[in-house]
């Protein structure tokens, strides 16, 4: 996109030499040849810099600067004008201007400052821009499974091109990875990953994080601000959760991705922004949309290039992969895991997926403390897995509990001690329970 110059002079000859110039160079120039014309352009259109004359048929323009740089604090004034003395000079530099050519100018002294002036506001975006994201480099492990392969291929794929992506699947099964891994090996990996649940605002917020206001434009509104498809210009922008977004924000999202323009709140200028989207939701979208809990041109519209992530269980040939890759995350070493540590990690059905065996692998390692991994730093994994697992029956929680442990002391061989700290309770304990089961009465 070519940067956008407004020209405010009065002198047509000023005007046609500077704008033969600068549109030469590939600027897009605006003409204003007054003051109040260059106050109307502005309030209708946003320009990268101005070059601004100080005298002009309704009045000297050094406080206009001021109005510029208030309005606009990222546009950077270049003022021009026939008087050379230094009190002039000196009040506009205090107004805020950037720079101060007399006339008659080098022109291409004047392209050389304006090129200078861009290419410093351009930096400190990137610097205001890179406080409000989190960089990482990213390398996930994607499995070994035919389901996983596939992953992989459509990702590829989708890393190829600019199409609208939707990931879809149970919470915890990658889907934040996924976008980040398919921006960063897209061709759009300079510029800007920025990402936003739509589940953690509502109303207004979001319309604010997503499109950014205007000074003024609600109480707490102290200073313009960039909205997030603002800063994923040239970018990816990763909207998580998007299901839950409102109905009167998806409907000026749609028209947002359609036409890649939109409006700061409490502004009438429209603003473009060349990013590319990714969507993701735990949600069965297309039945969102047939109850009205959902948009269905959106639906369509997001759903160009879907990939779905299954659950971890339906994944099993992929558990040891990605223990190993979570644990070597943390710095973990000692791969292989032991041969009864794995059974017992693949025997659970993760319910939480991806998310939950890294929580679990934390927690394992904190007991642990430096030691190898044992099967009595997983307390309660296999209660959990039991309970996903098995029917439901009618009984007591006292007949529960004893099918439970009776379970655990088979699969261990009547082992107390180990069977002990698997059920987390200690070893006098699992004696007295099993003994009120009548349990050595059978053994």
């Amino acid at each position: 996109m070519h940067s956008r110059i407004l020209l405010v002079d009065d002198e047509e000859i000023i005007q046609i030499g500077i704008s033969r110039y600068l549109s030469s160079k590939g600027y897009s120039v605006s003409q204003a040849f007054s003051l109040s014309q260059a106050r109307s352009m502005i309030e209708k259109e946003v320009f990268d810099a101005v070059l601004l004359d100080v005298k002009l048929p309704d009045g000297i323009s050094l406080d206009f600067i001021q109005e510029i740089t208030a309005k606009f604090c990222s546009t950077p004034v270049i003022v021009i004008s026939g008087m050379a003395d230094v009190s002039t000079a000196v009040k506009a530099m205090r107004m805020g201007a950037i720079n101060f050519i007399t006339k008659p100018m080098e022109i291409e002294g004047l392209g050389l400052s304006i090129q200078k002036c861009l290419e410093h506001e351009e930096l400190k975006k990137k610097e205001s821009r890179s406080r409000r994201l989190k960089k990482e480099p990213l390398e996930p492990y994607f499995g070994n499974s035919p389901k996983s392969l596939q992953i992989r291929k459509f990702a590829e794929v989708a890393s190829k091109n600019d199409s609208v992506v939707l990931l879809t699947g149970e919470t915890g099964t990658g889907k934040g990875v996924l976008a980040k891994w398919i921006h960063e090996n897209s061709c759009r990996s300079a510029g800007n990953y920025v990402e936003l649940n739509c589940s953690a605002l509502r109303g207004e917020l979001l319309r604010s994080e997503l499109y950014g206001h205007a000074r003024g434009s609600f109480t707490s509104a102290l200073k313009d601000r960039e909205g997030l498809i603002e800063v994923a210009d040239n970018g990816t922008l990763f909207l998580d959760e998007i299901g839950d977004m409102e109905l009167s924000v998806q409907a000026e999202l749609l028209k947002t991705i359609e036409e890649k323009s939109f409006r700061r709140i409490g502004e009438n200028k429209i603003r473009t922004s060349k990013f590319r989207l990714i969507c993701a939701t735990n949600k069965k979208l297309l039945e969102e949309s047939e109850t009205g809990r959902f948009r269905t041109d959106l639906y369509y519209r997001i759903c160009v290039f879907p990939i779905e992530l299954p659950p971890l269980k339906e994944r099993k040939e992929d558990i040891a992969g990605f223990a190993e890759s979570i644990l070597l995350s943390f710095g973990y070493q000692k791969l292989p895991l032991d041969p009864e540590v794995m059974k017992y990690l693949n025997d659970y059905s993760w319910p939480g997926n991806i998310r939950e065996m890294r929580n679990i692998l934390e927690r394992a390692l904190l007991l642990a403390q430096g030691k190898d991994l044992k099967i009595e730093h997983f307390p309660g994994l296999t209660c959990k897995a039991t309970a996903v697992d098995e029917k439901i029956e009618e009984c007591t929680l006292k007949e529960v509990e004893r099918k439970h442990i009776i379970r655990i002391m088979n699969r261990y061989d009547q082992d107390l001690a180990r069977a002990s700290k698997v059920l987390g309770i200690s070893l006098e304990m699992l004696k007295s329970k099993l003994e009120s089961f009548d349990y050595f009465a059978f053994a």
